[in-house]
């Protein structure tokens, strides 16, 4: 089992920011990610660097195999810009 961990308190404040069925549903998802870290439809990125849809958000996160961590990103709805600087989301 893998332990979901914040990269920024941003991606709380976007969780915020949903309508309250879309937060039920997106944390389901994500803690659905401490079980299987790769599930189908989950689309990687970069390396260890994956997005999984739900809805019209996007929740871009970065797997540590050997801590045993999930590392979310970036919460964010679908847009032009969603994609940018993964890089520097996890530094």
């Amino acid at each position: 089992m893998y332990q979901i961990e914040s990269a920024s308190s941003r991606i709380k404040r976007e969780l915020r920011r949903t309508s309250s069925p879309e937060r039920v549903r997106i944390a389901e998802e994500v803690q659905a990610l401490a079980d299987d870290p790769r599930p189908p439809g989950v689309v990687q990125l970069e390396q260890d660097v994956y997005r999984l849809r739900v809805g019209d958000y996007r929740v871009i996160y970065k797997v540590l195999e050997e801590e045993r961590i999930i590392l979310i990103g970036r919460l964010v709805r679908r847009s032009e810009g969603t994609y940018r600087d993964l890089r520097r989301l996890f530094e």
